[in-house]
């Protein structure tokens, strides 16, 4: 019974310890960035790509911030995240082209390897429901791949433009959510 009091305390000084505003704040700051790149999807793929670095920058600083804050092997890969965040971020205002491109063309191999699965499943799989959309995913998913792979340009302003701009508003709306939320659990176990 002592050990389980024990697991719960140290459970709530980990909750004690998360600062519920860093999250809100970071929710915040992603919800309007991919509000803005919704917005304006037409934007050259060098201007979408040194926002992003922007934000990749300010998010290592916050992860700098942090690390400084925490103790022990969470600190040190915080710090490592942080450091990696400068270079990247950093790699994207000075280089925005490139490396749209660049990671234009690695999210191309990912959905064609993705695409290859997803053949080699619907037609290994004969007792698989409905194969014949995995089949169907599975072109989809070569066919995309190789368009951003020949025009990689073109590919990183419709990542960057949407596919991005959706994964920044979900995420930022979810941070948010997770802040409030953590803020009204550290009410009801925290004494601050």
């Amino acid at each position: 019974m002592r050990s389980l009091y024990m697991a719960d305390m140290m459970h709530e000084e980990r909750i004690c310890d998360v600062k519920w505003g860093t999250m809100v704040f970071l929710g915040i700051l992603s919800l309007i960035f991919g509000i803005i790149i919704l917005f304006y999807p037409g934007v050259t793929a060098a201007v979408i790509v040194m926002l992003f670095g922007v934000l990749i920058l300010i998010l290592a600083f916050l992860a700098l911030i942090i690390a400084l804050m925490s103790t022990g092997g969470k600190a040190t890969l915080l710090l490592l995240a942080a450091i990696l965040g400068f270079l990247v971020g950093a790699g994207a205002i000075i280089s925005p082209i490139v490396f749209g491109a660049f990671v234009a063309i690695m999210i191309a191999v990912v959905l064609f390897v993705i695409g290859i699965v997803d053949i080699v499943i619907a037609l290994g799989e004969k007792d698989y429901p409905h194969r014949w959309l995995l089949f169907i995913l599975g072109i989809l998913s070569i066919i995309v791949a190789l368009l951003i792979m020949f025009y990689p340009a073109a590919g990183a302003v419709a990542l960057f433009g949407v596919i991005v701009g959706l994964y920044f508003v979900l995420y930022g709306i979810l941070a948010i959510i997770a802040g409030f939320a953590l803020r009204s659990v550290k009410k009801q176990y925290c004494m601050t």
